[in-house]
């Protein structure tokens, strides 16, 4: 009787940490939302595991981040956050199958701000000509 009502509680348990995970993922679809992104991708999560030595101890730690592919005007951004902190950052611009950096993008975008800096003058990646569209949303 013991092993049965241990399984229960160990599917339950796995079942309740898969919930939180996604909610968490959904969680930041919603922040993008109302940033005001419309097509927004499905969420996508992966851990970062590091270790550092201190003296004669190493110290491992790791820590989730979650990834969403959003489209503006013809670009698709990826965005990142780290589970249980506040902000996100642009990741990287997609093109081409390419993943070009674009140095000194600021955090916390809004879907307004994306469009002003495509649209601007500063410099933008290489390959951005090739997936901007300034009459799509």
């Amino acid at each position: 009787m013991n092993t049965k009502v241990a399984s229960v509680l160990l599917v339950l348990g796995l079942g309740a940490s898969l919930v939180a995970c996604s909610s968490k993922g959904d969680e930041f679809v919603a922040e993008l939302k109302a940033a005001g992104f419309t097509s927004v991708g499905e969420p996508r999560d992966e851990t970062e595991k590091k270790s550092k030595k201190i003296g004669k101890r190493t110290v491992k730690s790791s820590q989730k981040v979650f990834e969403v592919t959003v489209r503006v005007k013809g670009c698709d951004l990826e965005f990142a956050k780290v589970s249980g902190q506040s902000g996100y950052w642009l990741d990287e611009l997609h093109v081409n199958g390419q993943e070009p950096d674009w140095p000194g993008y600021p955090e916390n975008l809004k879907q307004s701000d994306v469009v002003a800096a495509f649209a601007g003058n500063q410099p933008k990646p290489e390959g951005f000509q090739d997936c901007y569209k300034p009459g799509e949303l």
